[in-house]
């Protein structure tokens, strides 16, 4: 037998409905009733409102924004997102979030399916790497051009200078080398070489272009710079380092009027006079500078070479000439081993010559260092000299360096052992996708390099 009860709670005034069931009890020998609340009474309506059911709540997804929204600020402002939508809105959500990956953890790129399942993306949700490398692969020259040319018009630089880098593509294997059958081994060039053009004011990257070997010669200069005519800029100042340093170089330079600044190796002739110049007062509290939070000592002075007026800027850090001499002498320890086990390498042939002295005889080989040579080595540690036709500021001459070191390392080991095989990095279609992603990473570090240089409290503690 059932009924309905309704009772009322005293505390609140509500009215419940509950099923009142009666069950006999074998066991007592008596009825007993079993009350079930079927809800609460409308105030209004009279009628029984039934109570919610007690199904599984909707778990909880927690996922991180912030990396997102900071990101994705920097992003908008520069431009950058709407060149990149305008000139591959298919590809643009997918590059932007293996950017943003880059940009917060900085690892290899096939470990991004995990970082996405936790992290929102531009992608809007997981990522495979399957997905990443056909994105790679699908990224044509047509698609660079227009995004270069969407990325140059949202650009205010009225001024451009142009940096060579050559980065390793792989610390796995830092000299490839071909066997064909009997003929000499060929040595491969793993490097990857960039020739990027920058805008002065912003300090980014407006566009760059790969190529199979280093510049050798001002004409290569030239071809490069043929090679992106249609960004419309006007000549650049050309940011070469030590292995362009030739002294023929640097008279075509000179000779051609064409703006540069080049890092001279110490034993450099016009170089090494310059040193010896300075070396005496350059350690002085009036020369001291800091750039990009590095302290250095910098002397400039006006030479003239050929009858071309040339620029000279020497750089010295105490710090970096410790270092320097520490990691030299290491090296000349090493050499000394392997002169007295017949153990050469290679690479080490013109230290051989320079810094020791070699006898042989009928009692066996007798070695000898070069003590004079050795701390002629220690004079010029911890010198750079950067030599200029244009850059009369010595700050701004050392930061165009710092800056390239930083750009080079952010190419390094692109081809490291986990993306090569599982993003197909071996092949070149692949790569060239690859380095695009990193040109955008190198941009939005720049920018967020050059905003954190504007904060005051920054500057005090750099």
């Amino acid at each position: 037998m059932s009924s309905i009860v309704y009772l009322k709670n005293k505390s609140n005034g509500t009215v419940y409905a509950y099923l009142n069931e009666s069950e006999w009890d074998p066991v007592a020998k008596k009825c007993r009733c079993k009350r079930k609340c079927l809800g609460h009474v409308d105030p209004d309506t009279g009628d029984i409102v039934p109570n919610r059911g007690h199904g599984e709540k909707a778990a909880a997804t927690v996922r991180s924004t912030g990396t997102y929204r900071f990101l994705d600020h920097i992003v908008k402002g520069i431009g950058l997102k709407d060149a990149l939508k305008s000139s591959m809105p298919d590809k643009a959500p997918m590059i932007l979030s293996c950017v943003y990956y880059i940009l917060a953890q900085g690892k290899v790129l096939t470990a991004i399916p995990y970082w996405s399942e936790d992290n929102d993306t531009p992608y809007g949700k997981k990522i495979t790497t399957a997905a990443v490398s056909e994105v790679l692969s699908d990224i044509s020259e047509n698609d660079l051009f227009a995004f270069f040319r969407a990325w140059r018009d949202r650009s205010e630089d009225r001024s451009f200078y142009a940096i060579s880098t050559s980065s390793m593509s792989s610390f796995d294997s830092r000299s490839e080398m071909i066997r064909f059958n009997d003929l000499p081994d060929l040595d491969l060039d793993t490097k990857t070489h960039m020739y990027l053009v920058m805008g002065s004011e912003s300090r980014r990257p407006v566009a760059y272009g790969y190529y199979p070997s280093a510049p050798k010669s001002l004409t290569d200069l030239r071809k490069r710079m043929n090679d992106m005519l249609w960004l419309d800029v006007p000549d650049p100042v050309h940011i070469v380092d030590r292995e362009y340093c030739t002294e023929d170089n640097f008279d075509d330079f000179l000779r051609s009027n064409q703006k540069f600044v080049m890092r001279a190796p110490p034993d450099f002739p016009f170089a090494l006079e310059s040193i010896r110049r300075v070396k005496g007062r350059i350690m002085d509290t009036k020369n001291m500078i800091t750039v990009d939070g590095t302290m250095v000592f910098a002397l400039s002075f006006i030479n003239y070479h050929n009858g071309k007026k040339c620029f000279a800027h020497i750089i010295f850090s105490a710090e970096e000439a410790e270092q320097e001499f520490s990691v030299f002498l290491s090296l000349i320890e090493q050499c000394y081993r392997e002169l007295l086990t017949g153990v050469y390498v290679k690479k080490h042939k013109e230290y051989y010559e320079k810094y020791f002295i070699t006898r042989d005889s009928e009692y066996g080989r007798y070695v000898e260092e070069n003590g004079e040579a050795i701390m002629t080595y220690n004079d010029v540690a911890g010198f750079m000299v950067l030599l200029t036709n244009s850059v009369k500021n010595p700050e701004e001459a050392y930061r165009h360096y710092l800056q390239k070191d930083r750009i080079q390392e952010y190419f390094e080991d692109m081809r490291n052992r986990s993306d090569r095989s599982e993003l197909k990095l071996y092949s070149d279609d692949v790569y060239k996708g690859r380095i695009f992603i990193q040109f955008l990473v190198t941009v939005v570090f720049a920018e967020i390099r050059r905003r954190m240089s504007t904060l005051t409290l920054l500057k005090s503690l750099s």
